[in-house]
């Protein structure tokens, strides 16, 4: 399996689940990350999160984006607090006030935006590609809708596989990405675009042609090779998912779950 590529092979439940039952458990916990801004409640649905990516033996690809929802976390901690305040001041930064209310809604937008992206790596880690296009397919998106949505998860990793090998082809000519200072580095980079833009123009002619001989278009009429059947795991998966959505909307509808702050 490319190392660009999130899903693992692996025997577990969350493997054998109907792609079907994984898409709308995922939007599921997209609106749960959307209701809600207290950080308790969020913190709760990261950590039940966490449990699922390590029941599917995920965490190996946890540790590729670790950096990236560091990054994430601390930037809304640092930055929604000069933005949002409340009745409660807790310090002062000049003659801005920091209130605990602001830092508790950055705290709860860090925790949202994370838990979008583990929910994200959990369907990607324990499903395939051809079982996500053909999960929408079934879920009543249009054929040519859902292959453009699920083409980006094979070009995006393509397109970086191919900037890697760029980088070493320039690094094998002498070509140093890493001398001298920052401002110095970024200039190297620029021309590496330029053989990066030719290499995806001709892919693209190459998919393009792929696709025609194939006879693949908007009104062809495609057979899948795999079967898709709702088993008995997957209604009470998705009974589940129902009941949680249901309580986290009746949560909210009773005044809990958010944090008051003023924009």
């Amino acid at each position: 399996m490319n190392q660009f590529f999130l899903y693992l092979d692996r025997n577990t439940w969350l493997h054998r689940l109907d792609p079907r039952t994984k898409v709308l458990g995922l939007g599921a916990l997209f609106v749960i990350a959307l209701v809600f801004s207290d950080p308790r409640y969020l913190g709760a649905v990261t950590v039940l999160t966490l449990a699922l990516l390590a029941s599917a033996r995920a965490l190996a690809n946890l540790r590729k984006l670790g950096l990236l929802l560091i990054l994430l976390y601390l930037y809304c901690v640092l930055l929604w607090p000069l933005f949002v305040s409340g009745p409660t001041p807790a310090f002062s930064i000049g003659s801005r006030t920091i209130t605990r209310e602001g830092l508790a809604f950055g705290i709860g937008m860090g925790f949202r935006l994370d838990l979008m992206l583990l929910d994200g790596l959990l369907l990607l880690s324990t499903t395939t590609i051809e079982e996500f296009t053909l999960a929408l397919e079934r879920l009543g998106l249009p054929g040519s809708v859902s292959f453009a949505l699920t083409l980006a998860f094979r070009w995006v990793p393509s397109l970086i596989g191919a900037a890697g090998q760029i980088m070493q082809a320039q690094r094998s000519r002498g070509l140093d990405l890493g001398a001298g200072n920052w401002l110095a580095r970024v200039r190297r980079y620029p021309p590496l675009l330029v053989p990066l833009i030719g290499h995806t123009l001709r892919q693209t002619r190459l998919l393009a042609m792929a696709l025609e001989a194939k006879g693949i278009g908007p009104g062809a009429r495609k057979h899948p090779f795999l079967e898709l059947r709702l088993r008995l795991a997957d209604y009470l998966t998705l009974g589940v998912i129902s009941l949680v959505l249901a309580i986290s909307v009746w949560i909210k509808l009773h005044g809990y779950g958010s944090v008051a702050v003023r924009f």
